[in-house]
């Protein structure tokens, strides 16, 4: 079992323990979260036989929820209403308020609507998986009022056999290989918009966006000095700078854009605090920060060892606002992998940024 963490009681509470208890992991191993399911689910589970255009009704429908996307080292939870569900190709349609997930249909392999578990204090949820059994997205219903609605999603829904969705051992190794899900742009990642740059984060979770960084020339896209990150999210916090921040793996992006509230270490995590929204990750996983270069802007992607994006921060305002040029002005300081500069942010940044 791993650790736990519990934010305040203005947000949802996150438990990072073994996924067999219902709750969300994590960690920098990637297991067969379905399978688990599919052992562990003491109360009805469903696969359900609908298209993935199913969610874009029946999640702007409910009235309170709490929404969380993973992947192998970052987790982002957020209560609240859903905004429209955006499809990887469509432009970046959100705002300050409510969820707001990115949707790539193609690889979602698997919705499961899980009744309530009352022995583990558990609420009904909807849950989506990938070709490889790993869950991408769960919607958990956090309203009574929401109960009767969640039901005819339950059962008045075609069915699938659960076990068939499971995918055999010797393909759950082979991720990649299942779920590519289309190809990248043959576009520089410069002349393209920023929700374009964020669709190829999707594809096959991000690996092959990472592999072609490494090949740009230095103008284009280079890694960071992972010391500086912290001071980073701490400078922005201070100013209140506002950007937008993007928790992505094989199916689904969540996103949420505002202003940073808090950064708060918990343990080895660190937990970054936007309104309802909290966005739990652990550093050690991350292997590499780079710095791309978008039409009109810059973002600061973080890549795990496996070579998946984790984590996106983005600036999704007006290419010649006043908060995009500061932006890329940040961005464009900091110092790169390799530089012998003291990983510093401006003026406030200190050593402990935690004191």
């Amino acid at each position: 079992m791993t650790k736990t963490v519990q934010d305040s009681q203005k947000g949802p509470r996150l438990a990072f323990v073994n996924s067999s208890a219902g709750t969300t992991r994590v960690n920098s191993k990637k297991g067969n979260d379905l399978a688990d399911l599919v052992i562990s689910a003491s109360h009805g589970a469903r696969a359900l036989d609908e298209p993935v255009d199913l969610l874009f009704d029946w999640l702007p429908g409910f009235e309170k929820v709490i929404a969380s996307t993973a992947n192998g080292c970052a987790v982002m939870s957020e209560v609240g209403v859903y905004q429209r569900p955006m499809l990887v190709g469509d432009d970046l349609t959100f705002d300050n308020e409510g969820v707001a997930i990115r949707l790539q249909p193609a690889a979602v392999d698997t919705m499961v609507a899980l009744d309530a578990d009352k022995l583990n204090r558990v609420p009904p949820s909807l849950q989506l998986f990938d070709a490889s059994g790993a869950a991408t997205h769960t919607c958990y219903i956090a309203s009574i009022s929401d109960q009767l609605a969640f039901d005819v999603l339950m059962y008045g829904t075609r069915e699938r056999e659960l076990t068939q969705c499971l995918p055999s051992p010797v393909l759950s190794f082979l991720t990649e290989a299942l779920c590519p899900v289309g190809s990248l742009p043959t576009q520089r990642f410069s002349d393209l918009d920023t929700s374009a740059n964020l669709d190829a984060c999707l594809l096959n979770g991000g690996v092959s966006r990472h592999d072609r960084l490494k090949s740009l020339a230095e103008d284009n896209a280079w890694k960071i000095d992972r010391q500086v990150i912290l001071h980073l999210l701490r400078y922005l916090s201070d100013i209140r700078h506002p950007f937008a921040l993007g928790v992505s793996n094989s199916s689904c992006l969540q996103l949420k854009r505002g202003r940073l509230d808090g950064l708060t270490r918990r343990g080895d995590l660190i937990e970054l605090t936007m309104g309802a929204c909290r966005t739990f990750f652990d550093p050690a996983a991350i292997g590499e920060f780079w710095v791309v270069g978008s039409r009109h802007s810059l973002s600061l992607e973080c890549y795990t060892k496996m070579g998946t994006c984790a984590l996106s921060f983005i600036q999704d305002r007006a290419a010649d606002s006043q908060f995009n040029q500061s932006w890329m002005e940040i961005l464009s300081s900091l110092p790169r992998a390799g530089d012998r500069q003291t990983a510093q942010v401006g003026d406030t940044c200190t050593d402990n940024i935690f004191d």
